[in-house]
């Protein structure tokens, strides 16, 4: 079908169209000497079509447009034709056209009447060249602006110059009367659908717009080089095998390991073994262990009958080890006949404090309740402790036996609890103990009363061998919150060499120390041969090449 574009939007339209359907503009330039149409019918509008109606006749027409046409053209009044050479156009002179150069006349400047003097000549602003004098009665700043204005030429408009004449129709291009592609320049396209209808150069949200595409098509292997391939053939084959059992190798119901392990358990054994079964004591004690020795200093300093707390915060799996180590500490205290009294912090401490009077004191017959009491379980950890200290008799009102131990009207108090009425009261206080929480607790609710210049209780921790790095710090400190302190089986021994007595220390010295002295032999030995049997079998092999 062929098609012509309007020249000014640029739209195709149907060839037979003489106005553009989008723009309503001319698709053809009119034809040299054709008449104007009397009537402009628009394409696609009859009449009535549109529900508009059709032209108005001129039965309908208004009166006033009526009576404009009802005047007969010959009653126009006609206007004088100029005089020829008067210089001015075929056109009428109005009355006020008259008046005003009438004026101009009688103020022309054309006159040869001489001024007065210091009279200012008139100026005429119409004229080039002409300046504005300066006045007194315009303000400061125009007189500035006139003064300082460069004077410009002036054109004099020309009134009686015929207006351009402006046509109502669009302008068509004259190079070609029939185009047939678009200009250049794309126009922009008007939006008919959507929010936006009725605009131009806008993006169009209309789907159709964007051509739909059919996506690419990708290959959904890997692509993988000889290089990759082989690597991944040889993961597959690690991961398949890791899967299946492996038979272990076979190993000797006895090597050489076993045989070692065997022969060092059993020298050890027969070490320890030997002194117990034959009551020996051929390893001596230690010397001298300062801490044993201040508390050998402290007791000895005490007098017959002196009130003395002795504390049992230690565990059943520790029993022997403490057992060992106190055993010599209280036989002491017995020996200077000290009166006792027993409490713990914890709830199997009151039964092993019983235990360690009967298993280990009983030649000193100590009777409950006349030579010692044993108060029981102190309550509150941290907190009941702390009253103790403070009211003991209002904390431990009653002893393990259910008596009162601090006397009432009727009954007389026990004589170990005699004149106590605080902690300070009580001449030394020694604790048994093997937690280091526990003894932390009694030292700090208990240090600030025992390092007052003048308070004269001592106190004195018999502790495990595990706990004297705990320890060993309060009792070197100055002021000393422990004055003296029993370490393990070996602060026993060095007590019971002071006090030169056997007791449980001897005992267990031997067998400790033999089992001791043969461990780090060993260890020194297997050493030894770990590095120079390596390095004999080489220099055998050595030789033997050579």
């Amino acid at each position: 079908m062929e098609e012509i574009y309007c020249p000014l939007c640029g739209k195709p339209n149907p060839a037979e169209n003489k106005f553009c359907d989008f723009c309503l503009a001319h698709l053809k330039p009119p034809e040299e000497g054709s008449p104007e149409p009397d009537e402009v019918q628009f394409p696609g509008i009859d009449n009535n079509q549109d529900g508009l109606g059709s032209h108005t006749s001129d039965s309908e027409a208004p009166s006033w447009l009526s009576e404009l046409q009802g005047e007969d053209p010959g009653e126009i009044e006609q206007l004088d034709e100029p005089e020829p050479g008067s210089g001015k156009p075929d056109e009428p002179i109005s009355d006020w056209m008259t008046g005003f150069s009438e004026a101009d006349d009688s103020d022309s400047l054309s006159s040869d009447e001489p001024l007065p003097s210091g009279a200012v000549p008139p100026v005429d602003p119409f004229l080039p060249g002409q300046e504005l004098p300066a006045s007194d009665n315009l303000p400061e700043w125009l007189n500035e602006a006139l003064g300082e204005e460069e004077p410009s030429e002036v054109v004099e408009p020309d009134i009686w110059a015929e207006p351009p004449h402006i046509s109502d129709e669009p302008d068509i291009p004259q190079e070609d009367s029939t185009p047939t592609k678009p200009i250049d320049e794309t126009p922009e396209s008007l939006e008919s659908a959507g929010p936006l209808a009725g605009l131009k150069g806008v993006l169009s949200a209309e789907p159709g717009v964007a051509r739909a595409r059919i996506p690419a098509a990708y290959s959904t292997k890997l692509k993988v080089t000889a290089n990759q391939r082989a690597h991944v053939d040889l993961l597959k084959t690690l991961l398949e095998d890791e899967g299946q059992p492996q038979p272990l190798p076979r190993r000797g119901s006895i090597s050489q390991q076993n045989v070692l392990r065997w022969v060092i358990a059993l020298v050890l054994l027969m070490v320890v073994l030997w002194p117990v079964v034959t009551a020996s004591q051929q390893m001596p004690y230690p010397i001298y262990d300062e801490g044993s020795a201040e508390v050998n200093r402290l007791i000895n300093q005490l007098s017959e009958n002196e009130r003395v707390l002795v504390g049992f915060d230690y565990e059943p799996g520790l029993a022997a080890e403490l057992d060992a180590t106190g055993e010599p500490v209280i036989d002491h205290l017995m020996s200077q006949k000290a009166l006792l009294t027993l409490v713990s912090t914890s709830p199997t401490g009151p039964i092993l404090a019983e235990r360690f009077m009967l298993a280990t004191q009983a030649d000193h017959e100590y009777v409950s309740g006349e030579h010692y009491v044993n108060l029981g379980y102190i309550p509150g950890g941290a907190a009941g402790l702390q009253s103790f200290i403070e009211n003991p008799q209002g904390t431990l009102p009653y002893s393990i036996d259910g008596l009162s131990a601090w006397g009432t009207d009727s009954q007389s108090a026990i004589p170990a609890l005699v004149g106590i009425n605080q902690i300070t009261d009580y001449a030394m206080v020694i604790l048994l103990v093997d937690d280091p929480d526990v003894a932390r607790t009694w030292i700090e609710q208990l240090g600030p009363s025992i390092i007052d210049p003048d308070v004269l209780t001592s106190f004195v921790l018999i502790t495990s061998a595990q706990l004297e790095p705990v320890i060993r710090p309060y009792f070197e400190s100055s002021p000393q919150p422990v004055n003296g302190m029993v370490v393990g089986l070996r602060g026993g021994a060095a007590y019971s060499r002071l006090t030169e007595s056997d007791g449980i220390p001897r005992e267990y010295w031997d067998a400790f120390g033999m089992g001791a002295f043969v461990a780090a032999l060993l260890i020194l030995v297997g050493g030894l041969g770990y590095y120079v049997v390596p390095e004999l079998s080489r220099t055998v092999q050595d030789q033997g090449k050579s």
